[in-house]
């Protein structure tokens, strides 16, 4: 029984024991890690190229670019990405990652994406990645997919400007390169989110997803994560969630907190869980940093 690290795409990051070792690697987004992991519907986020790459033709940003630091006491996990909207219908993005842990573990990732958005309502995305493992006793490469449908819907008969989204994403379809017990985990989520404001100034957003972790059969489970964001005149979000996980030694359950602030161009949240002392999710916190243009 070899001792593995699991990085899973629904925030988490957990140590345990199995007969096959996993990695792949979080969203590092605060805003979504902020709402218990709400990354289906998460608009003017970060790193849509994490979360849901075809979300992100909704949003009224052309283009970003971000960087973030999520961290804890024995790891750093640093993230930059950007996205650049061609026309009305076309986005493109691209992201890069590095996870650095004690004992010479260091995980790097590459991540290429493309979105269309089809008509008014629907949106698709593709994300292709390349990882780097390196292991004191191993070195590897692999390369995935990510396959991203999004909807969104004006409602006229629920609040003032009102809209209701709902995404999904098969995420890590794809395999290492090279022989080695390392297994890229697979998982399907979907989500739904309702945004609208209760007056000109106060606006507010509740989400949640559902993801189902299918492969490999180790880590199979389900998770559920509830959020909601307070957003005061689009210049002050505060954010709290709570996050379900089925198998509480790699994906256990938390509570999260979050705060964001909008200043003309410019972006700046942070996110902190609150887990388990047995988990590595104890005493996590996320810092996002963006430029919008």
């Amino acid at each position: 029984m070899k001792r593995f690290v699991t990085l899973l795409a629904a925030t988490a990051l957990i140590s345990g024991f199995a007969s096959a070792q996993e990695a792949t690697l979080p969203t590092p987004d605060a805003k979504a890690i902020g709402m218990g992991g709400v990354m289906m519907t998460t608009l003017s986020s970060s790193h849509a190229i994490y979360n849901n790459a075809a979300i992100a033709l909704f949003s009224m940003t052309p283009s970003q670019v971000s960087s973030s630091y999520y961290g804890q006491g024995s790891f750093d996990y640093y993230a930059v990405s950007g996205s650049c909207r061609i026309g009305h219908a076309n986005l493109v993005q691209a992201g890069w990652r590095q996870y650095l842990r004690e004992r010479g573990n260091n995980d790097m990732a590459v991540d290429m994406g493309y979105s269309r958005r089809i008509n008014e309502r629907w949106a698709i995305g593709v994300v292709a990645r390349y990882l780097h493992l390196r292991r004191p006793d191993v070195s590897a490469d692999a390369l995935a997919a990510d396959l991203s449908v999004a909807y969104q819907l004006p409602l006229e008969n629920i609040g003032s400007y009102s809209s209701l989204r709902a995404g999904a994403k098969l995420a890590n379809l794809g395999s290492y390169l090279n022989r080695t017990d390392y297994i890229l985990p697979m998982d399907l989520t979907a989500g739904v989110a309702l945004d609208t404001f209760l007056t000109d100034a106060h606006e507010i957003t509740v989400g949640t997803d559902l993801g189902y972790y299918f492969y490999p059969k180790g880590v199979r489970g389900f998770q559920l994560s509830l959020g909601m964001e307070y957003n005061l005149m689009q210049l002050v979000q505060f954010r709290a969630g709570y996050h379900y996980g089925e198998q509480r030694y790699y994906y256990p359950s938390y509570w999260s907190i979050g705060t964001g602030v909008r200043i003309l161009h410019l972006r700046l949240d942070f996110a902190y869980l609150f887990a388990g002392k047995e988990t590595l999710l104890h005493n996590t916190y996320s810092l996002s940093f963006g430029f919008d243009f």
